[in-house]
């Protein structure tokens, strides 16, 4: 029973990497097909940022595939965008809390001798810069290029006797270039999908081989700036 179960795990993990890889492979030919003419040039970004910047505030919930594990991320983000072409902001991005595909057991000994387990859960979190060039954005659609580069820290934590620890905590680097397509069917909420590449570097070549992956994300989106526009019409603010 226990052989067929592995079996079973193996098979599933691979028939999850064979999926991910047509997928990515089939949305990145199209979308490098609609971009090819669409890379940002000097004198676009110049003319962008010569436009008035309009603020925005946005919160999003992304799920992608790390180490054949699925995972997901929460930020928020908050910039400027100049002309509906380029948006520049920073970030905060966090590993989700309710995230459990990479934890590990940890052994350990109690006040009464004897031998107890626990579980010791990854966190992640980083702050980005964020770049985003918009080369398609009609009513409801828009197609860009999103860049983050982030720094931040990561650990294992658990808890022994009411005790929190963390170990292998690192700080981390973070470099996540992306394809992003998003859809707002109203005013306030969207949705949409990235396909990329997260690079992380940080002292555990472990934690690296988990978050080093490519990226296959789908995400929910709240425009709070839309929202503070509706319900104050007239504000400077965010115009």
């Amino acid at each position: 029973m226990r052989t067929q179960r592995l079996c079973e795990k193996k098979f599933n993990q691979y028939l999850c990497t064979v999926i991910k890889r047509k997928v990515l492979i089939s949305f990145l030919f199209f979308l490098f097909v609609a971009t090819l003419k669409s890379q940002p040039t000097l004198d676009t970004i110049k003319y962008s940022l010569t436009q008035s910047p309009r603020m925005f505030f946005k919160f999003d919930s992304r799920y992608s595939f790390i180490d054949n594990s699925s995972a997901k991320m929460v930020g928020v983000k908050v910039g400027f965008n100049y002309g509906n072409r380029l948006n520049l902001g920073i970030g905060y991005n966090q590993l989700s809390p309710k995230t459990t595909g990479f934890d590990e057991t940890v052994y350990y000994i109690n006040q009464a001798g004897q031998m107890e387990s626990t579980s010791k859960t990854l966190k992640l979190f980083y702050i980005s810069v964020d770049v985003e060039y918009i080369f398609y954005n009609p009513k409801h659609w828009q197609l860009s290029m999103p860049l983050k580069i982030g720094v931040g820290d990561n650990y294992y934590k658990y808890t022994i006797e009411g005790v929190d620890r963390r170990v292998e905590e690192s700080l981390n680097f973070v470099y996540e270039p992306t394809i992003s397509i998003e859809y707002k069917p109203i005013r306030f909420i969207g949705v949409g999908a990235d396909v990329g590449y997260r690079f992380m570097v940080n002292e555990h070549r472990k934690l690296n081989q988990k978050f080093t992956s490519y990226i296959i994300g789908f995400k929910f989106l709240i425009y709070y700036s839309e929202i503070y526009k509706y319900f104050f019409p007239k504000s400077k603010l965010i115009h």
